[in-house]
């Protein structure tokens, strides 16, 4: 039986990469139907989206950029440096370079201090209808959260996943950080957590 992180990680790593492409990117495009249906991402001002890795069939949000800085907002990226999670803008056809590992580097790279986000879109390997979320182990985003929430910033926090995502329960640790909506293939899910 998974129970630990690190199990239920392993499993639903190993059942998403095996998405072929075609189903990988039918998908995609499913959720970003939803998302483009969202008030909170209709209102939001300033939004900051992860940047997809194919490799991993994370779900994709290039074409979700793009839309998002069609709508005219301000659009930002993650950039890891030495284990914290920094934002960088998002520009229009913006290029990226592979990196080594994680995901597209951009070029240019045009670092910022905006923290002032309004919506959060967060990549995830599990979920449950609470809230919780299980990333790749490295906790950014749990940090990167408790940043913004000691600043008196709360943005929406969305999660992307596909509904082979979906757990009964993600094991919960104090430092982890809940999510307010996860949307999938199927739906946009509202999250029984404290926050909404």
């Amino acid at each position: 039986m998974m129970n630990s992180k690190v199990d239920i990680r392993r499993e639903l790593l190993l059942k998403r990469r095996a998405l072929s492409r075609e189903a990988w990117l039918e998908k995609s495009g499913t959720i970003r139907q939803w998302l483009m249906t969202m008030p909170e991402l209709l209102g939001a001002g300033k939004v900051h989206c992860y940047v997809s890795m194919e490799r991993d069939r994370e779900v994709g949000t290039l074409e979700v950029l793009e839309w998002l800085c069609s709508e005219r907002k301000a659009v930002f990226m993650p950039y890891i440096e030495r284990d914290r999670m920094l934002a960088v803008r998002y520009l229009p056809s913006q290029r990226f370079e592979a990196a080594k590992i994680g995901p597209p580097l951009p070029v240019p790279l045009e670092l910022t201090d905006e923290r002032c986000f309004d919506a959060v879109i967060v990549p995830l390997v599990g979920f449950d209808r609470q809230g919780g979320r299980i990333g790749f182990g490295k906790g950014w985003y749990d940090r990167f959260f408790e940043e913004l929430s000691t600043r008196g910033i709360s943005p929406v926090r969305v999660g992307l996943a596909f509904d082979c995502q979906e757990v009964l329960a993600v094991p919960f640790d104090p430092w982890d950080q809940r999510l307010d909506y996860v949307v999938t293939e199927t739906g946009i899910i509202k999250c029984l957590n404290s926050r909404s």
